[in-house]
């Protein structure tokens, strides 16, 4: 039977606190699923909400102001979780660059592995702009999702 939880559980906290990419899944406006891969993300401490930076044109946004359903995907713990929650969008923020931050209120969090799977290798990815801009960004992200997410 799979694991259900009503929010991140520690080690799934933990996970996303670092550099992981992150599924985001929104419905569009022929009422398809769509999908974009983030790198962006952080968790609230008690695991209750999910904050994710993105640039402000994106069509997440859009999907999202039409219709809050959001899931994440993930993988974690030897297995690749999923998050089902209620999301919002915040204005544009003027930075570096532009952002949107998406807040994400957990609704569920549940392993979704097939039956007798287990992941022996987390994906790994790499930047491929300037180092020192990718740490300005990376710094500049932190900040602002860690005061979306208080």
């Amino acid at each position: 039977m799979a694991k259900t939880f009503d929010a991140l559980p520690e080690t799934l906290i933990e996970t996303l606190k670092k550099e992981v990419i992150v599924s985001l899944i929104t419905v569009n406006s022929d009422h398809n699923p769509e999908v974009s891969a983030v790198s962006w993300v952080l968790p609230s401490n008690d695991g209750k909400k999910v904050g994710i930076a993105v640039g402000h044109k994106g069509s997440s946004m859009a999907n999202i102001q039409k219709n809050p359903n959001v899931t994440l995907g993930f993988f974690a713990d030897e297995s690749y979780y999923s998050i089902q929650g209620s999301a919002s969008v915040s204005e544009i923020i003027e930075k570096t660059m532009k952002y949107r931050v998406i807040t994400v209120d957990v609704k569920e969090v549940e392993d979704v592995i097939f039956y007798g799977g287990k992941v022996t290798q987390q994906p790994t990815y790499e930047k491929t702009y300037e180092a020192e801009l990718a740490e300005k960004l990376d710094s500049e992200v932190h900040e602002l999702l860690v005061e979306y997410l208080k």
